[in-house]
């Protein structure tokens, strides 16, 4: 490695490798062919702008991976207008004779990949686009919540052969009601399972109040044609619009529907030796909740659309039921890409 002993030559970029901790950073800064810094500074952005600042000629760009930091620290950099870059770590190069890992190490790494641009990266939605998603993912949450609440509801039950009378054991309105009318014999049992109600009837709250919002969200202008677009398909109701909207951004984005699907975790995963190509189980990396909505969307979807029922009927007896539902979702998912470009409803030729 050569060692900075010069004044820097202005015309050279220069590149910033940053290992991210809650409480430090861990920064290199070099050249291609030169290190010029590397050390820890406390995770401040504002602390690691000035340091950046130091070697700034104008041509700086910066990567940092992907983790539970998010992307405050590439939006502080962005309006420090430093060009910065968000990296996914199982796309760092692996180096396999390399058995030696640490933070500093780290850094050094990820600013030379950089400057051999070696990196993948991470599309960063804008600032707005990244807080509306959180209302959906609040609402998910919410949501699991809520289920755990009824087990815990029906193990009480069981657990103290609670009897009661009710129309339907499945989970409604009138179900809760009932499940109100029951009295108990011991006072500190009646309070225990009074709390279990108490914290249900709070979450169910709770969802609602997160639900208008989205409803109300999806309303706006910047969300309200495309909604009209996506919601003319058969099974795509509200939620599942604004999934897709708010996960997969401008869809303009996605050259080809094979990005589009691989971005998801809709594409299988394919085996191949000689002449012989099996395709397996499909890469569940991606979006995990967007891709479930999808697949429920789709059993609505081959109920209604005779086309997509004769397909997946094709699909069922080739490759069984599962990989054919995953398959239509996979096509629902590219028919959408298609309507929202082309600013038109859904229509059986897509198919």
């Amino acid at each position: 490695m050569k060692k900075y002993e010069k004044e820097m030559d202005l015309s050279e970029n220069i590149y910033v490798g940053i290992d991210v901790h809650k409480k430090h950073y861990l920064v290199s800064i070099r050249t291609f062919d030169l290190e010029l810094f590397t050390g820890s500074i406390p995770s401040d952005p504002e602390k690691l702008i000035d340091l950046i600042d130091k070697y700034n000629n104008g041509k700086v760009k910066a990567v940092y991976e992907a983790g539970y930091s998010g992307y405050y620290l590439y939006d502080k950099l962005k309006e420090a207008g430093i060009d910065c870059i968000v990296t996914p770590p199982n796309m760092v190069p692996f180096q396999p004779n390399n058995r030696v890992k640490t933070d500093r190490l780290d850094a050094k790494k990820l600013a030379i990949y950089l400057s051999k641009n070696l990196l993948k990266k991470v599309w960063v939605p804008d600032k707005e686009l990244r807080y509306h998603r959180e209302i959906l993912r609040r609402r998910k949450q919410i949501v699991g919540d809520r289920r755990r609440v009824q087990t815990r509801i029906r193990s009480f039950i069981d657990l103290y052969n609670i009897k009661f009378i009710s129309n339907s054991y499945k989970w409604s309105a009138k179900f809760r009601e009932d499940l109100g009318k029951i009295k108990l014999e011991d006072d500190f049992l009646q309070y225990n399972f009074d709390l279990l109600l108490k914290e249900y009837d709070m979450l169910d709250q709770l969802l609602k109040e997160c639900t208008q919002t989205i409803k109300e969200l999806s309303e706006t202008e910047r969300y309200k044609n495309n909604i009209k677009i996506l919601r003319s398909i058969t099974g795509v109701g509200l939620l599942t619009s604004m999934e897709i909207l708010l996960e997969l951004g401008d869809v303009s984005r996605f050259k080809n529907s094979k990005q589009i699907a691989s971005y998801v975790g809709l594409t299988p995963s394919q085996y191949s030796s000689g002449e012989h190509i099996r395709m397996g189980h499909i890469a569940k990396s991606g979006k995990s909740n967007l891709r479930s909505l999808l697949v429920e969307a789709s059993w609505m979807l081959i109920r209604k659309d005779n086309i997509m029922q004769e397909k997946y009927e094709k699909l069922k007896y080739r490759v069984g039921v599962k990989r054919a539902i995953v398959a239509i979702a996979r096509k629902l998912l590219i028919i959408a890409r298609i309507m929202l470009l082309n600013k038109v409803n859904y229509n059986y030729r897509y198919n």
